[in-house]
């Protein structure tokens, strides 16, 4: 469903006047009401990094936004996850077509959300976040609604810096802080596994993440040690495998 240039410019222009300084929470909430109206969308919301580099709900139109982020931010699964990891928009046309999406393919289902788009939120060269909208049918997303939803990102990110600048408080102004500190150091530390295990970008970050997990360390802690040129911590599968292989190696040896 093609967006028409001026709808967007009167959207964004409704928008023109927010101050986050008034409460960022309700600033995010009306930019997430807008993207819904001007995408004639079922939801949207906005998911923002955490200190552990772990993508969590910033905000959302609806209880059904609410719950599809909260399921990509406890699966580490969805449109937003790719979005996040692949400085790349992500789209679901069609749920029912489109099987490689593990868990969170039951979590749509479930929400009657049958197609989604996501696009990263980027503030000063980093990734700190996706904003997305759902909708309840199939749909084959237009080019120009991808777009207009990275110039709706686009204004997320100013409003975004805007809180910072105003040094505003609270739970998401917190979030938004700690996503800025550590998004270098992220992006960084994926490269560098990137390059060093020949992996895209989604799988880097996964590697990283996995790493933190598994050794009960902060993400930012990880990849600090990986841009030192340190190698990943393994991962508890990976210590038994190796435990195994090992005991194999001694029965063959006797």
């Amino acid at each position: 469903m093609p967006i028409d240039p001026t709808d967007l410019a009167k959207s964004i222009g409704t928008l023109g006047s927010l101050d986050p300084q008034r409460g960022l929470a309700p600033t995010l909430q009306q930019v997430t009401d807008a993207a819904k109206q001007l995408f004639r969308a079922d939801a949207a919301g906005l998911m923002l990094v955490d200190q552990q580099g772990q993508l969590r709900w910033a905000s959302a139109s609806d209880q059904t936004a609410q719950t599809v982020e909260d399921s990509q931010e406890r699966l580490a699964q969805g449109p937003c996850a790719v979005a996040f990891s692949q400085r790349l928009p992500a789209a679901i046309r069609n749920i029912h077509t489109e099987p490689d999406w593990g868990e969170f393919t039951q979590v749509l289902l479930s929400e009657a959300v049958f197609a989604a788009l996501s696009v990263p939120v980027e503030l000063d060269g980093g990734v700190i976040g996706t904003l997305d909208v759902y909708a309840g049918q199939a749909r084959d997303w237009d080019p120009s609604e991808v777009a207009a939803l990275q110039a709706y990102a686009g204004l997320v990110a100013s409003l975004l810096s805007a809180a910072v600048t105003a040094q505003v408080k609270g739970r998401l102004a917190e979030q938004l802080q700690a996503a800025q500190e550590h998004r270098w150091l992220i992006e960084q530390a994926k490269g560098v596994v990137m390059g060093r295990e020949r992996l895209d970008a989604q799988t880097a970050f996964e590697r990283l993440r996995g790493a933190a997990r598994s050794s009960t360390r902060r993400l930012a802690d990880v990849a600090r040690d990986v841009t030192a040129g340190h190698p990943l911590p393994a991962n508890r599968r990976d210590r038994a495998r190796g435990r195994a292989e090992q005991a194999k190696d001694r029965e063959t040896a006797t």
